[in-house]
C-alpha cells in the first residue's frame, strides 16, 4: 500500500502537467515551447516551427525551412543560426561553421537528413575529425659491443583522419650514435611507414636520449638507452633499481642492486667500478668510483643521495666496470619527482589503504549483523531442545514438578526463537505440554 500511494501521486501529477507548457523561449530568430502531453503542440515563427512532445513515439514537424523528426529514438537537430560543433547536428543539410548556416554542405562534408553531402544516398553522420599518430616501439634499450652496428625499426602510423606532415630528430645526447633513415615525410589517414634507427657503438659507456617525432603540432618521443661495452669482457655487470625507488624526491636516498660476475679465470681480482648519474640531455649529475675485490660473483646494495638541486625529470644511473683492458657497463632509469607530487602520491596511498580498511570493516559489520543473530538463534534452539529432553526424562522418572519447571524454561526460550525455529520445535513443545496436563 505504501508503494501504491507515490505511484498514484506521480500519475496524477503527470495528468495535471499533460496539458501545460513547461516553458517558452522567444527571440527574433525562433520561438520554442516545451510541453509534456500525449498529443503535441506546434510553435511557429517566421523562421521555422517546432514541436516538443513527451508521450508519443514519433512526430514529424515541418515548416518552409526544414522538417524535423523527433521522438524517443531521434535527436533534436539544430536550426539555422544555432551554435554547433559538427554538420551532423544541423537540420536540413545545413553546414556547421560555429553555427548552422542555411546552405548545403559541399561535396565530402557530411550533411544532414537530405543527403546534401556526397555520402551515397541517405546522408549520414559526420565522423569526428582528429589528428593523431602512433609510434612503435615507445622505447629502445640496446646493449652493443664497441664497433658493433644495429638497425632498429620504428613504425609510424597516422591514426587520425587528416594527412600529417612528419619531422623526426635525434637528441644531442645520442646523436653521435643514432641516425635515422628518413627525417621528413607525409602520411595519409591509416597509412604507416617504417623508419630505421641506425645505431653504432662508437664509444664505450652508457648513453640516454630521445628520438623526437612531430606531426602537425603533435609531439611524441621514443626513449633510447645504449650500453656499449668492450668487445671482450672479463666481468658481467648488472644494476637494477627496485620498483619502490623508481621515483625519488630530491634529498632522498636512491638504492640500487649491483651484481658483478667474473666470467674470466676463477680467482680474486680487484675491479674498479664507476657510478654515474646523467640527465636526459647527457649532463653528468653525479660521478664516483671505488675498487673492490671480486672472486666469482658479488652482489650488494648501493645507496646514492639525490642532491636537493636535482630537477624533476628522467635520469639514468650507470655502472662502469673496468678490469685490465676490458670494460663492462649497465644502466637503469629512474625519475626524480617534486616533493609536493610525492606528498600527493603518499596521501593517495594512505587514502586507498584507509578506504580499504573502512570497506573491510563495513563487510565485517554486515557479516556480523547477518550471521550473529542466526548463530545465537541456533544456540537458543539447541538449548530449548536440551531442556525439553530433560523435561521428558523428568516425566519418565515421575518427577512432575521438575518437568513443569523445565517446560516453563523451554517455553520462555521458545518465545525468543525465529519463526523458522519455532516451527521446528512447536510439535515437541506441544507434546510435552499435553503430557503435563
Amino acid at each position: 500500500m505504501r508503494a501504491i500511494k507515490p505511484a498514484i501521486f506521480a500519475f496524477a501529477l503527470l495528468l495535471a502537467l499533460s496539458s501545460t507548457f513547461a516553458f517558452e523561449i522567444n527571440s527574433s530568430n525562433y520561438k520554442q515551447r516545451v510541453i509534456v502531453s500525449s498529443g503535441g503542440e506546434t510553435t511557429s515563427s517566421s523562421s521555422y516551427k517546432i514541436i516538443n512532445v513527451v508521450g508519443t513515439i514519433n512526430s514529424i514537424i515541418s515548416s518552409p525551412s526544414y522538417t524535423n523528426r523527433i521522438g524517443f529514438l531521434h535527436t533534436l537537430l539544430l536550426a539555422d543560426g544555432q551554435p554547433c560543433t559538427s554538420a551532423n547536428q544541423c537540420e536540413g543539410g545545413f553546414c556547421c561553421s560555429g553555427s548552422c548556416t542555411s546552405s548545403a554542405c559541399p561535396s565530402g562534408a557530411a550533411g544532414g537528413g537530405g543527403g546534401a553531402a556526397a555520402t551515397g544516398g541517405g546522408g549520414g553522420d559526420t565522423p569526428l575529425l582528429t589528428k593523431n599518430f602512433s609510434v612503435t616501439p615507445t622505447s629502445i634499450d640496446e646493449q652493443l659491443a664497441l664497433g658493433e652496428s644495429r638497425k632498429v625499426p620504428i613504425t609510424m602510423k597516422n591514426t587520425g583522419n587528416f594527412s600529417l606532415n612528419f619531422s623526426l630528430s635525434v637528441s644531442a645526447a645520442i646523436s653521435e650514435f643514432v641516425t635515422l633513415s628518413e627525417t621528413a615525410f607525409s602520411l595519409a589517414p591509416a597509412q604507416e611507414k617504417v623508419i630505421d634507427a641506425n645505431i653504432a657503438g662508437k664509444k664505450l659507456g652508457s648513453y640516454f636520449g630521445t628520438i623526437e617525432t612531430k606531426g602537425d603540432g603533435i609531439s611524441k618521443s621514443v626513449d633510447v638507452v645504449l650500453d656499449i661495452s668492450s668487445e671482450q669482457v672479463l666481468f658481467d655487470a648488472k644494476i637494477d633499481i627496485p620498483p619502490e625507488y623508481k621515483e625519488v624526491e630530491p634529498g632522498k636516498d636512491l638504492k640500487a642492486q649491483i651484481t658483478l660476475l667474473n666470467v674470466g679465470p676463477a680467482k680474486q681480482v680487484d675491479v674498479t667500478i664507476s657510478y654515474i648519474i646523467k640527465d636526459k640531455s647527457g649532463n653528468v649529475m653525479h660521478e664516483s668510483s671505488e675498487t673492490i675485490p671480486v672472486e666469482s660473483q658479488l652482489s650488494f646494495v648501493k645507496t646514492f643521495k639525490i642532491p636537493e638541486n636535482f630537477q624533476p625529470g628522467d635520469y639514468i644511473i650507470v655502472i662502469e666496470v673496468r678490469y685490465q683492458n676490458t670494460f663492462a657497463v649497465s644502466s637503469d632509469l629512474f625519475k626524480v619527482v617534486a616533493k609536493e607530487e610525492a606528498v600527493k602520491k603518499a596521501a593517495m596511498s594512505r587514502t586507498i589503504v584507509i578506504s580499504g580498511i573502512v570497506f573491510a570493516a563495513i563487510i565485517l559489520i554486515v557479516f556480523a549483523y547477518l550471521l550473529i543473530p542466526r548463530f545465537s538463534w541456533s544456540v537458543m534452539l539447541t538449548e530449548c531442545r536440551m531442556i525439553m529432553d530433560k523435561a521428558k526424562s523428568a516425566i519418565i522418572s515421575k518427577d512432575i514438578p521438575s518437568a513443569r519447571k523445565l517446560y516453563m524454561e523451554a517455553r520462555s526460550i521458545y518465545r525468543s526463537l525465529s519463526q523458522d525455529e519455532k516451527r521446528e520445535v512447536y510439535g515437541e513443545l506441544m507434546d510435552l505440554y499435553n503430557k503435563l496436563k
